[in-house]
């Protein structure tokens, strides 16, 4: 029996089209919040600061998030989390019309960041109880396509109302779009089973346990456990880019908060194009060619971040960094996602974000600061040093299989 296209499923279409609108918003906020710090402060080391504290709070949610997953309900889940963000991310436009409050886009960040983070282990493994596990895949494709789509027109037309209505508008946008969210996800059904009375009086004893359990198991896994130490170490050097980048074309560069949306389209556009040709390349390439070439090529898009004062060549190295960044994760998401059993999925999910963030705001803080005393092209240049280190080192690790699925998982001691 032919099954039905997810396109022509209700379910999976409201479902796709409300986070479609989510990741829309969360685009204008890679912008807007920048902006908004740089406007008031004048500030590249208070942008790295405010990124550290988003980094801080993901983290912080990244340690429960998978025991919380595992025992609510998660659609709920992910209801409460859009409701969450939409009244923080109000409050900024609200309280900036009546006296501007930088420490508030702290408070917002920080915060809402750790909803964020509950809402993105909830949405990965919310998607198998949706369209079922044999159509993840497919399912997967077209979510990360349109959401690639959304990245790329984001930034720009963030730009774009920052210029002509003031960036706290862009923001306001924002709260709307996880508003729509939130009412799209009401008339989502999911299939999964709804935790019991017991299941949620181990809350508590998860809370603490469950992220050990996540990630003894990626220390088991030989792929992942080098994959885990390797994105760890580049992830140190890749939260604080955005934040230089918009600084040198903003100012280094002379250009406008227009140029700026338009720049970091760019990445969208690399993402989108990396979601469209990474099932493809994969199987063409096998894992490892496919993740060492992600990372080489990100390592020389930096390098020529460092060297070029042309905002069209910076506008292509962008592109082609976070073109490879997307092939490198799929790549990462996909292979935890084939070999974790699914009742350890969230848990698996949430110790792989902690860890492998765990540095990145330490990493924003001193990328930033780094470039407010040199000048942006010293970092640059550190962060493409460091991306073919890990490519020249990673290629004698078990990461360069061709089908690292394959390989048995130890057993437990």
């Amino acid at each position: 029996m032919t099954r039905r296209s997810l396109a022509r499923d209700r379910n999976f279409v409201v479902f796709w089209g409300t986070q479609t609108f989510s990741v829309l918003g969360d685009s204008f906020s890679v912008i807007a919040f920048p902006l908004l710090m740089l406007e008031a402060t004048g500030s590249l080391v208070q942008m790295g600061l405010l990124t550290s504290v988003m980094a801080v709070g993901s983290l912080s949610m990244g340690l429960v998030g998978g025991a919380i997953v595992d025992r609510f309900d998660r659609r709920r889940l992910l209801i409460a989390c859009d409701v969450a963000r939409l009244l923080l991310f109000a409050a900024v436009p609200v309280v900036w019309a009546i006296d501007p409050q930088v420490w508030l886009l702290f408070v917002v960040a920080g915060v809402a960041s750790v909803f964020g983070q509950l809402f993105q282990i909830t949405y990965i493994t919310a998607v198998p109880n949706l369209v079922g596990r044999d159509r993840v895949a497919e399912a997967n494709g077209k979510l990360q396509a349109t959401a690639s789509l959304a990245s790329i027109g984001g930034p720009a037309l963030a730009g774009l109302v920052a210029a002509a209505l003031g960036v706290t508008a862009a923001i306001a946008i924002d709260a709307a779009t996880f508003g729509i969210s939130a009412l799209g996800l009401l008339a989502v059904r999911l299939t999964r089973t709804a935790p019991t009375a017991s299941d949620r009086a181990g809350l508590g004893r998860d809370l603490r346990t469950g992220f050990v359990t996540g990630a003894r198991f990626l220390w088991r896994h030989p792929v992942l456990r080098v994959l885990t130490v390797f994105l760890t170490i580049t992830t140190f050097v890749t939260l604080g880019l955005t934040d230089v980048i918009i600084y040198q074309v903003r100012h280094g560069l002379g250009q406008s908060e227009t140029v700026v949306g338009y720049v970091m389209a760019a990445a969208g556009v690399g993402t989108c194009v990396a979601a469209a040709m990474s099932a493809w390349l994969r199987r063409k390439l096998g894992f490892g060619a496919l993740w060492l070439g992600a990372m080489t090529l990100c390592g020389t898009a930096a390098a020529v971040l460092a060297l070029s004062q042309d905002v069209l060549v910076i506008g292509v190295a962008v592109l082609a960094f976070w073109f490879g960044l997307m092939l490198a994760a799929v790549s990462s998401m996909s292979l935890r996602q084939m070999v974790t059993p699914d009742a350890l999925l969230g848990r698996v999910t949430a110790a792989f974000w902690t860890i492998h963030h765990s540095l990145a705001p330490l990493g924003a803080a001193a990328l930033t600061a780094s470039a407010a005393r040199f000048g942006a092209s010293r970092p640059l240049l550190a962060v493409a040093v460091i991306y073919l280190g890990v490519v020249a080192v990673a290629s004698f690790s078990p990461i360069r299989g061709r089908n690292p699925e394959a390989v048995p998982l130890p057993p437990a001691r």
